[in-house]
């Protein structure tokens, strides 16, 4: 009697654990993977805004550029073909963290840049450059952002006014106070084939770019989850279609289609792996010499195939725009005003956010 009372005892006891198993070890599953969700998330959607913001910066030093070789044609002293600028902004972030606590801050952002451009026999042309970006704000004082980029562009002309042969290598040194796990040395490589269809008019850019992050503090993990000796190294490739059309009244419309594949040694679910498309429709006036105006559109759709947080695969959208005025006061001083907004929605919701920003400040070129 006893024993079949024990044997019985026994028997829902093993009866209770894997039920205990089969129930609960999908929730710590879950946990697990938001926790990782969360870890990482906020240095993803971190960068993805900086990336935004990046094609903001990239497209107003272009066209400082282009202003200054109108101006001087025909440089022939070193300084001619040396190019210096800093620029202070003050903004306001009405989404720090870019979580739902909406945390506010007042920032103060710092840029400081130095370029050299020449030309060889007028067929190929050439610019070396460094740039350092500081954000730093003031009641959140550790989320300080550092990022330095070396960069290297040349353009050969193939046949002029009509093809162009275009590179671009940036080597970048992000760091950042509150994620250093997230802090990268980052190679960009671009070439693409600009081909002008209506001569200085309508132009159409297919180029291929590689990316490959070295995570300096961040050791990649193995199909377990267990850290190894090397750090994470991310590598992606895309392609990417550019077509442009300039206007009369310095009307220019720009429209990128990109598509890509982010491919990482962390092989713990796969995390870091996904693919993407992304479209950019930006446009440029200059009404007068004096004034400059930017706006733009970003879209992106990440899919990460392998990371099925809560047990589908997790999908994200991104949505942003962006505008900016610039005054030019003389050929060395230039105001700006710059408003930001970015959107995700995933079906992680504690990735998704929502941000805006304004700034405004002051660029000085030498």
């Amino acid at each position: 009697m006893f024993a079949k009372e024990i044997q019985m005892k026994r028997f829902f006891a093993c009866l209770l654990i894997i039920l205990s198993v089969l129930i609960f070890k999908p929730n710590d599953l879950r946990a697990e993977l938001s926790g990782e969700a969360l870890q990482v998330g906020e240095s993803n959607q971190q960068e993805q805004a900086e990336k935004v913001k990046r094609i903001k910066s990239d497209l107003y030093h272009k066209n400082r550029i282009e202003r200054k070789r109108k101006q001087k044609p025909e440089a022939k002293t070193f300084m001619d073909k040396l190019d210096l600028h800093y620029g202070v902004n003050e903004g306001f972030d009405r989404n720090v963290k870019l979580d739902s606590s909406h945390k506010r801050d007042f920032y103060t952002a710092q840029s400081v840049g130095v370029g050299y451009t020449d030309h060889i026999k007028n067929t190929f042309i050439y610019r070396l450059g460094y740039n350092l970006h500081h954000k730093g704000y003031y009641k959140f004082a550790d989320r300080r952002l550092l990022d330095q980029t070396f960069s290297a562009e040349t353009a050969l002309k193939l046949i002029p006014h009509h093809l162009y042969l275009e590179t671009d290598y940036r080597y970048r040194i992000l760091r950042r106070q509150h994620t250093p796990l997230s802090d990268f040395n980052g190679n960009e490589i671009k070439i693409g084939l600009k081909n002008y269809i209506i001569k200085d008019t309508f132009y159409h850019k297919p180029s291929y770019l590689f990316f490959h992050n070295d995570y300096r503090k961040f050791k990649a993990r193995n199909a377990q989850g267990e850290h190894g000796l090397k750090v994470r190294r991310d590598n992606i490739n895309a392609f990417d279609e550019e077509l442009g059309l300039h206007l009369p009244h310095h009307f220019l419309i720009r429209v990128h289609n990109q598509i890509g594949h982010s491919d990482s040694n962390d092989q713990f679910l796969d995390f870091y792996d996904y693919s993407y498309y992304q479209v950019t429709p930006i446009i440029s006036w200059e009404p007068t010499d004096k004034w400059l105006v930017l706006t733009g559109f970003f879209f992106q759709h990440n899919n990460y195939n392998e990371r099925a947080v809560y047990g589908t695969a997790e999908k994200e959208n991104l949505y942003s725009a962006f505008g900016s005025v610039f005054y030019h006061f003389n050929p060395h001083v230039t105001w700006s005003f710059d408003c930001f907004y970015i959107k995700s929605d995933t079906n992680v919701p504690e990735l998704e956010f929502e941000d805006a920003s304004f700034s405004t400040g002051l660029h000085f070129h030498f």
